[in-house]
């Protein structure tokens, strides 16, 4: 289903693309004249009803909030900005920052009914949500008069933000787990062959010593607890076992204690080779590793990231970068990784002004004017109107599809339940650190976690 959803999004995107590259226009005939000046009457006379609707609207205020780099802040604003152009009765305030500690901020919002209006929701987040038997979020199904929802590919909604028979979220964009290189350093250091090649875990070892002893001040790939997590811990188990990390239907654990050992001896390899820096040196940019000035003057080669994100990190180095493949084990039970959306945007059931925080989610997804501010700063965009602007606009011919090209070649399990909540979240990135840090082997981290785990998983039966 996921190879078929992807495959019909990038099809709509290379038909666009394919458009764009047309030689010329035809002259303008009378009938195509006549036609641009009905369409100019019609949206003045739209302008004018508009603006004679506005002048009777009472002033409406809306909160805005999401997570993410200065790019798609400054983006998002922007679409914000012209959207109380057309409506100046509406005011949206933007609430955004770092996704460090996002989830338990909105986890306290909701629990308090103080949450947003508009909130840009974590993929992973959204089960646990929804099956805590509170109604947090609007169903967009409902407003099919406000918000036109036929730009999206269906089975794609169908797959995300579609729980128990209700659209709660949009997808933000088609995305996944990317790793990137910088492509003349490859070659300078020899190991271009290499990362064009397909990878395995003990390849990125072997490839990251390489970097490593050839330059002590250089090394193979940045990364942080989030990413590590999300990038290797995750994949690799996956990869072992064949398993989710929480088995949902039994809750228990999905690898065994050894398995856990063996992933986590990985993890401290990757630090104790040089293949990646101390973790001292890369935890306080979690999140916003693109803004280390290790990253911007290439002491870093290489970084796992999304591939929403992997724009913005080239930008903040204008190096020349590339998209590796993703690292599977020989004998891989599963691929491991997956295309799937990076985020959702919903509406809260408290929201006082839901028709207009439908007004502005449409304005969002389906405008071409918002389409063009907007670009990849969610990744490839999830609509026909959002991929036809990028494709026209040259957005996906870079990093962004770059990336997301490599992350359709995997159809490893989406991994969505009880292990992507908050309290096993924070377990995992704790017993990653706990060995980064070598305050414990990857034998003592592990029977720690296991209890922890346990103790969680029994509190879900």
């Amino acid at each position: 289903m996921k190879k078929k959803i992807v495959s019909i999004l990038m099809a709509s995107i290379l038909a666009t693309m394919g458009t764009a590259c047309g030689t010329g226009t035809p002259a303008a005939t009378d009938e195509s004249q006549n036609t641009s000046t009905t369409s100019q009457v019609t949206a003045a006379n739209d302008a004018a009803t508009q603006s004679s609707e506005n002048v009777d609207q009472s002033p409406v205020t809306l909160r805005f909030m999401w997570w993410g780099g200065d790019e798609r802040a400054e983006a998002t604003i922007a679409v914000i900005n012209k959207f109380q152009e057309k409506y100046p009765y509406i005011t949206i305030e933007p609430e955004y920052g770092s996704s460090d500690g996002y989830q338990e901020k909105l986890t306290a919002q909701l629990s308090a009914g103080t949450e947003a209006d508009i909130i840009q929701m974590g993929v992973g987040w959204m089960p646990g949500f929804v099956s805590s038997g509170a109604d947090y979020f609007e169903d967009f199904n409902d407003y099919s008069d406000v918000i036109d929802l036929s730009n999206f590919e269906a089975e794609f909604l169908e797959n995300n933000g579609y729980f128990d028979g209700h659209q709660y979220g949009l997808p933000t964009g088609l995305a996944g787990t990317a790793l990137i290189y910088n492509s003349d350093a490859a070659n300078e250091l020899g190991i271009a062959e290499d990362m064009a090649g397909d990878l395995d875990w003990n390849k990125i070892v072997e490839i990251g010593k390489k970097v490593h002893e050839a330059d002590s001040n250089k090394y193979l790939l940045t990364i942080d607890s989030t990413m590590m997590t999300t990038a290797v811990l995750r994949p690799y188990l996956l990869q072992l076992t064949g398993n989710t990390f929480f088995i949902d239907e039994t809750c228990e654990m999905g690898f065994t204690r050894d398995q856990l050992v063996e992933t986590l001896s990985y993890i401290k390899s990757l630090y104790d080779n040089g293949v990646i820096a101390s973790a001292s040196s890369t935890e306080s940019y979690n999140e916003s590793l693109q803004t280390d000035p290790n990253w911007i003057n290439g002491s870093y080669l290489g970084m796992f990231c999304y591939t929403s994100t992997a724009e913005p990190a080239v930008k903040a180095s204008g190096l020349n970068y590339a998209a590796a493949n993703l690292p599977v084990m020989e004998g891989a039970k599963d691929d491991g990784f997956y295309c799937n959306c990076p985020q959702y945007l919903v509406v809260s059931k408290k929201s006082e002004h839901v028709k207009e925080a439908m007004m502005f989610l449409d304005y969002f997804y389906n405008d071409e004017e918002a389409a063009a501010i907007l670009g990849t700063v969610r990744s490839v965009p999830p609509t026909s109107v959002g991929q036809k602007v990028c494709a026209e606009n040259g957005l996906l011919d870079g990093i962004a599809k770059e990336t997301v090209d490599v992350c359709q070649k995997y159809n490893g399990t989406y991994e969505m339940g009880l292990s992507t909540e908050e309290e096993p979240m924070a377990i995992m990135s704790d017993m990653i650190m706990q060995v980064a840090y070598g305050e414990k082997t990857p034998e003592k981290a592990a029977d720690d976690a296991i209890i922890l785990f346990q103790n969680y998983l029994d509190s879900k039966k």
